[in-house]
C-alpha cells in the first residue's frame, strides 16, 4: 500500500496531504451542520437571549439539562416532603406528587362538568365550573354555589352563590359577584360584595362599573378586570368610595394585595413592570432581547414573581418556546429556572400554590407529565412523574 501512495504524478506527498485536510475540513463542516439542525418542538435548548452572567443564571448539573419529548429531568422530588396539591375534575382531590397518593376532598358533590379553582389566601375558592351551562361565553347563568377550601383541610366549606369570585384583600376574605341571570356580563353592571371564607357578609354589596369583574382586591381598592375581553384591555384600579379609578393598567400579569404586575409595551426590549400599592415604588423588570412575558405569579411572601416568558419560535406549527423566569422584588433581570426550556403546549401551569417559597410546575409531554419543584437560588430541579387517570381533571398549581 505504501508503493501505491509514493508513486506516481499525482501520488506526490504534498497532493496527498491537501487531500486528507480537504476531507477533514469537509467531515467538520458535516459535523457542524448535524449540530444546528432544528430539534423535536419539545427539545428546546438555551435561551436565545443574550447570555447572562454567571450569577444571575443557576447552573445546572451535568445530566440534570431539559430533555425532549420525554420530559424534563432533576433530581427525585422528596417522598417525605411531597406538596399536597388539589386536583380538580367531576370528584375533585388532593394528590401527593412524589408518591402518587390520592384523596377524595371532602363537601363538594360529584359534578361531571368539573370544578374550577381560584387561588385565594391560605386555600382556594372553589366553584362548579358552570361553562357547559352557559349559551355565550360571557353569558350570565344561574348563581353557583361557592366554596372555601384550606391549605391544610380535609374537605371545603360552603361560603354562598355568586357568578364570579376574586381573592379578598385579607387572607379570610373573598369577594363574590353576581349578575342578573340571563344578562351579557361584557356589558352589565355586576354587584361585588366581600365576604368571610365562612361566608359572613363584610362590606355592604356595590354596584361594579359595567363590563367589569374583581380580580384581586387591593389595600387601595378593587382591581378590576374587563369582562369582554379579559387580559387585553385596562385594568383599574377602583374605589367605590372615591367614585373612580385611581390607577389603569395594560395587560395584568399577577396580582396580590400590595403589588401589581402588568407587561409594559417593547420598545424594543419587552419589560414587566411591577407598582408596590403600598409605597408607590415602581420597578421595571427588563426581558432579554426576543422575549416578552406570557403570564406571571407572586410568591405567597410577595418577594419573588414567576414569569412564563416566551422566547422563540419552534416548528411548523408555530409553537413558541417558553421558560419560567424568576424575579426577586426590587432586581431589575431575572434569573432562569433551570431545566425548563420546553414548548408552550408541555408547559401546562405553573405556581406558588402554598405557604412555601417552592414554584411548582406541571409539564405535559408525549409520553409523560411530570411535576417540577423549585427553590429559588437552586441548581436543580426536583421532578416527580404523575398519573392523573383518565377520569381526573387539572392539577391546580395558583
Amino acid at each position: 500500500m505504501s508503493d501505491i501512495l509514493s508513486q506516481g504524478g499525482d501520488r506526490e506527498p504534498g497532493r496527498w496531504r491537501r487531500w486528507i485536510l480537504s476531507i477533514a475540513v469537509l467531515a467538520l463542516v458535516t459535523v457542524l451542520i448535524v449540530e444546528h439542525l432544528p430539534r423535536h418542538r419539545h427539545d428546546v435548548g438555551r435561551s436565545r437571549s443574550a447570555p447572562a452572567s454567571p450569577s444571575s443564571v443557576p447552573l445546572v448539573p451535568p445530566g440534570l439539562g431539559p430533555r425532549g419529548p420525554s420530559g424534563v429531568s432533576g433530581l427525585a422530588m422528596s417522598r417525605d416532603r411531597s406538596p399536597r396539591l388539589p386536583v380538580t375534575g367531576p370528584r375533585p382531590a388532593w394528590l401527593w406528587p412524589a408518591t402518587g397518593r390520592e384523596k377524595p376532598i371532602g363537601g363538594l358533590p360529584r359534578d361531571q362538568a368539573g370544578y374550577q379553582f381560584t387561588r385565594a389566601g391560605d386555600g382556594w375558592a372553589v366553584q362548579p365550573n358552570s361553562a357547559g351551562r352557559l349559551r355565550c361565553g360571557t353569558c350570565a347563568g344561574p348563581r353557583v354555589p361557592v366554596y372555601f377550601l384550606a391549605d391544610d383541610a380535609q374537605s371545603v366549606t360552603r361560603v354562598g352563590t355568586a357568578d364570579e369570585v376574586a381573592p379578598g384583600a385579607s387572607a379570610r376574605a373573598l369577594w363574590l359577584t353576581s349578575y342578573p341571570p340571563g344578562s351579557n356580563m361584557s356589558t352589565t353592571a355586576g354587584t361585588a360584595q366581600e365576604v368571610s371564607i365562612s361566608g359572613a357578609p363584610a362590606t355592604r354589596p356595590l354596584r361594579l362599573p359595567a363590563g367589569y369583574l374583581v380580580y384581586q382586591a387591593t389595600d387601595r381598592g378593587l382591581l378590576l378586570a374587563p369582562m369582554a375581553q379579559p387580559g387585553t384591555g385596562a385594568y383599574l384600579l377602583w374605589n367605590a368610595a372615591a367614585h373612580g379609578a385611581s390607577h389603569s393598567f395594560g395587560r395584568v400579569l399577577a396580582a396580590t394585595a400590595r403589588q401589581v404586575a402588568w407587561a409594559a409595551k417593547c420598545d424594543p426590549l419587552c419589560r414587566v413592570r411591577v407598582l408596590d400599592l403600598d409605597t408607590g415604588q415602581h420597578t421595571a423588570i427588563v426581558l432579554p432581547e426576543g422575549s416578552s412575558a406570557v403570564n406571571g405569579a407572586f410568591s405567597p411572601d410577595g418577594k419573588f414573581l414567576a414569569l412564563q416568558v416566551s422566547y422563540a419560535s419552534l416548528g411548523d406549527d408555530g409553537a413558541l418556546a417558553m421558560q419560567l423566569e424568576v424575579a426577586a422584588m426590587g432586581s431589575s433581570r431575572p434569573v432562569v429556572v433551570p431545566g425548563i426550556q420546553v414548548s408552550s403546549d408541555a408547559l401546562v401551569s405553573f405556581g406558588w400554590p402554598s405557604l412555601s417559597d417552592n414554584l411548582l410546575a406541571e409539564l405535559s409531554f408525549i409520553t409523560k407529565v411530570q411535576v417540577t419543584s423549585w427553590h429559588p437560588g437552586a441548581r436543580h430541579l426536583a421532578v416527580a412523574v404523575i398519573n392523573l387517570g383518565p377520569r381526573s381533571g387539572s392539577l391546580i398549581l395558583r
